[in-house]
């Protein structure tokens, strides 16, 4: 099923306060409590078997479980069976977010999502609503860090959003993992599959296996699940081999991917305690190398046989996530949802020969954490159907990313990012008011402090060694939004919001030149989100639009690094990003079912520091417009069809831009047409889907915007999938 949601934040005497310090501090969290807090959620057209008119659906992974019909903003639920739909043609989670969700940006098909925006700014990864991605330094591996094997749904919010604090910018990513019937005798499901490059057969299988065991043992629900893939060669449409890491962000070609999962519950009367555990791993390990494009002359990026620097680390990435919950349906008259966390992520990048004589970096993240939510309902205090969602998190994360073979080497000890150790504090409230039968508003705050400690270091660009020292943060947003039923074909949903980031102190922590952090002030962004929709169902054909304008003062953005021309200087200006989504679906008879969503968005930054926006925002940030359409077949009840057709648009903003500055150059349209089709007999499944039926020849989007000559890409040709599940 399709839904959507986003968090908007009230008054202009109180957003005009926040934007000129960017932050509002503790003593001002009781005043502003009193506004309450707003989320809310947009539906995107049912899927295939869903009626499409506005439905009573509860949304259970946002922090605030309510009906879709009263969220007043943009959210997507991407469900099972549109999940497994999507993976009949692609084994990367992030096309299948760009397939389903209006709003991010392209996939690249990598091991690294840098350039898959959500509206044109950062998102953030959760899993089971546990923070995984990187804030103090991010380093785009948050997408693909879980098997899709294990994902129940995804849901995701599109704008700024406060809810699980820190991060979100542009929007919130929650893979929701599968739960065990604590009722049912256990069952056990494997799943065997390949991928098969039709226009180099050799070295392109990509085997995959997948064994689940789920039920009840004793009381206590368990779910199992374990899942192996071989990744070879990867292969464009002339049948040439592409690079294993074709961005220099990370690549997947020449690689195993092994996921171990477990999830065991068990309730009882009002209460469930639940503990889960995930440990994901992808290593690189290739005889391949990367031969330069050039983008004057056409040529594109290839690889040959040939072996990477003796010091070099395999690339890699590494992810283990576990978590111990408690929930209470009846504690003081509210109910409780309780979890504790620890996260640990290490990811290894690629070697680079052009950066202080061959070095890579690590990044090894360390996260503990504490949430805790109550849900109060509000009719002893005057409002009849009214609940409040309240509670705190604290969270600490250690980050760093040393550089390699320099860390080794008596004397240096150089590093991109010194251990960075962070300590966060927040409180929130949340109100959830049916106002009338046709208007639902909702409202509330959000306040967050935040300490960091930075030991002594070697900065990476400079070689100046910087004394410790440390930083502190806090910040409040508030946001209000609503919905009005104004016919029962049409319902108009609007508000404001606001997300908060600390912004990603590695990158100019390798830049400083003082001995000390004395006057190294980074400002905090502050992102500002208005948003105004329609929804509804007309004959029975579901409709969502909405647009949006989304402002911050302090933005974040990347252009070529005149002194370091192998690395991003980061840009910190005023911007102002503004787009349009939209979506529709419906039904044929009783076997056809059909959909579509455009995504558009344009922005500017102030490069002169004039007070106004008016110079774009680099291709990093902002993607061309996308457009997806998909037809599915009932031919008979066991025996279904689909095609799916993706359209990236064209986008040139920096026509007088030099090859080789980054994320500044010409995307042009690109079409892909997808085909899968699915059988059921008995107890079984088989799937065939076939990636880039047309064979169509193509640079990919990201090697078209990056625009580097040793990056330039095409990206992969026809795929065949083959896929065979049985359930016993």
């Amino acid at each position: 099923m399709g839904a959507e949601i986003g968090y908007y934040s009230l008054a202009a005497d109180i957003q005009a306060g926040i934007m000129d310090t960017g932050v509002l501090h503790m003593r001002n969290l009781k005043r502003l409590m009193l506004l309450g807090v707003a989320a809310g959620a947009a539906m995107v057209p049912a899927a295939h078997g869903q009626d499409v008119a506005l439905e009573e659906i509860v949304v259970t992974g946002s922090r605030l479980s309510a009906t879709i019909e009263t969220f007043p903003g943009s959210y997507t639920v991407v469900g099972r069976k549109d999940l497994e739909d999507q993976l009949s043609t692609t084994a990367d989670i992030g096309s299948v977010l760009s397939n389903m969700v209006p709003g991010i940006a392209a996939s690249n098909g990598t091991a690294a999502n840098v350039e898959q925006s959500l509206r044109g700014r950062p998102l953030r990864v959760f899993i089971d609503g546990i923070p995984v991605s990187n804030p103090l330094r991010d380093g785009g591996r948050d997408l693909r860090l879980i098997s899709p094997s294990v994902i129940g749904s995804i849901e995701v919010i599109r704008g700024a959003s406060a809810l699980y604090g820190q991060g979100g910018a542009g929007g919130i990513v929650n893979y929701i993992t599968k739960d065990a019937p604590s009722t049912q005798e256990f069952r056990f499901k494997t799943e065997i599959g390949t991928s098969l490059s039709t226009e180099h057969l050799a070295d392109s299988a990509r085997p995959s296996i997948s064994q689940s065991a789920s039920g009840a043992i004793g009381g206590f629900d368990v779910n199992l699940n374990g899942s192996y893939e071989r990744v070879n060669g990867q292969f464009d449409a002339d049948g040439d081999r592409l690079a294993p890491d074709p961005h220099n962000f990370g690549g997947i070609a020449d690689s195993n991917i092994y996921n171990l999962f477990a999830k065991l519950g068990y309730s009882f009367g009002d209460q469930r305690i639940e503990a889960m555990v995930n440990y994901y791993q992808q290593k690189q390990d290739t005889n391949y190398v990367t031969v330069s494009g050039n983008i004057a002359r056409g040529i594109k990026e290839t690889a040959v046989k040939g072996m990477a620097d003796p010091r070099a680390l395999d690339p890699e990435n590494r992810n283990i996530i576990s978590s111990l919950a408690y929930e209470n349906g009846d504690i003081f008259g509210s109910s409780l949802n309780s979890k504790i966390y620890y996260l640990e992520n290490y990811s290894v990048f690629s070697f680079d020969a052009a950066r202080l004589g061959g070095t890579q970096t690590t990044i090894t993240s360390e996260k503990i954490g504490w949430q805790t939510d109550f849900t109060t309902k509000l009719d002893d205090w005057g409002l009849d159907g009214g609940t409040a969602l309240w509670g705190f998190d604290i969270a600490r994360d250690t980050t760093e990313q040393p550089l390699i073979p320099l860390t080794n080497k008596p004397g240096d000890g150089r590093t991109f990012t010194p251990p960075l150790k962070q300590m966060n504090y927040a409180a929130f409230i949340q109100l959830d008011v049916p106002v009338t039968d046709w208007f639902t508003l909702r409202a509330g705050i959000r306040h967050d402090e935040f300490k960091m400690k930075i030991d002594d270091f070697v900065a990476g660009l400079t070689n100046v060694k910087v004394a410790a020292g440390e930083l502190d943060y806090s910040a409040t947003p508030v946001n209000i939004g609503g919905t009005l039923h104004i016919l029962p074909e049409a319902e108009i949903f609007g508000g404001f919001s606001q997300g908060f980031s600390i912004p990603d102190i590695g990158a100019p922590l390798r830049r400083v030149t003082a001995r000390n952090l004395d006057n190294f002030d980074p400002k905090p962004q502050l992102v500002n989100n208005y948003e105004i929709g329609l929804r509804g169902s007309v004959l029975d054909i579901g409709y969502t639009v909405a647009y949006f304008i989304s402002k911050s003062k302090y933005g974040t953005d990347f252009v070529i690094d005149t002194v370091n021309p192998t690395e991003a200087a980061t840009l910190r200006e005023k911007e102002r990003i503004h787009g349009i989504e939209a979506t529709l679906s419906g039904k044929v008879g009783d076997s056809t079912s059909w959909g579509g969503s455009f995504a558009w968005s344009e922005g500017k930054r102030d490069a002169n520091h004039d007070g106004k926006v008016d110079t774009p925002l680099t291709g990093r940030r902002i993607g061309p417009e996308q457009y997806n359409a998909w037809l599915e077949q009932e031919f008979t009840a066991d025996w279904t069809g689909r095609l799916q057709v993706n359209r990236t648009g064209s986008r040139n903003k920096f026509p007088n831009a030099r090859i080789n500055d980054f994320y500044t150059g010409r995307v042009r349209p690109v079409t892909r047409v997808d085909a899968s089709t699915q059988y059921s007999m008995n107890n079984l499944l088989f799937t065939v889907g076939v990636n880039n039926l047309f064979n169509n020849d193509y640079y990919s989007v990201t090697s078209q915007m990056i625009n580097r000559d040793q990056l330039y890409s095409k990206a992969e040709g026809r795929t065949l999938f083959l896929k065979m599940s049985a359930e016993y």
